[in-house]
């Protein structure tokens, strides 16, 4: 980042984004009627602009990266019920050896916080390689705060949902990195 440039001149418009969306509306919160928090349960995504290349398979999986079993199962049956293949992988080596099996994944789900790597990282890695460079990524993290859903945006990240999250803000972010916006 320029010395010039703080946290509040990032310009979303550049080569990584076109928008940011509103964090998705979930339940009205205690005593704030049809207001809702955007934490825990935010939903931010950015659609970045692309490069023309050959078109991702239809039917190539979803790859989620979670390594908390729970969390791992219920977004594969999410994704499942969408119709959606889904290849899982709880650490950086099952990530690894997912990303080595045709086809590429379609999407990935990343956790931030994995066992020995950060998640951060392997977007890092992911957006160096150029396999991977394309590949929409939405990081569903427990990592709420400001700052690290702004690292995420700036390191590539397609959007950031944070846990706990709603199973409709889940679905909708999916959708629209699939198949852009409705």
């Amino acid at each position: 980042m320029p010395a010039n440039e703080t946290l509040n001149d990032l310009d979303f418009t550049g080569p990584r984004a076109t928008a940011p969306v509103a964090p998705v509306a979930g339940p009205p919160a205690p005593g704030a009627p049809g207001r809702a928090p955007t934490r825990p349960g935010g939903a931010i995504q950015v659609l970045r602009r692309r490069a023309r290349g050959a078109p991702t398979a239809a039917h190539a999986p979803v790859l989620v990266v979670e390594d908390d079993d729970d969390m791992r199962r219920l977004m594969h049956r999410v994704l499942d019920r969408m119709g959606i293949a889904v290849r899982v992988a709880g650490e950086s080596n099952a990530f690894q050896a997912a990303l080595r099996k045709p086809p590429l994944p379609r999407l990935i789900l990343l956790d931030v916080e994995l066992p020995g790597v950060s998640g951060f990282k392997l977007l890092t890695a992911l957006r160096r390689h150029p396999k991977t460079k394309e590949i929409p990524v939405l990081l569903v993290t427990s990592r709420a705060e400001d700052r690290d859903l702004i690292n995420g945006l700036m390191l590539g990240a397609d959007g950031y949902l944070s846990k706990p999250f709603h199973i409709d803000a889940l679905r909708m972010l999916v959708g629209q990195l699939l198949h852009g916006p409705a």
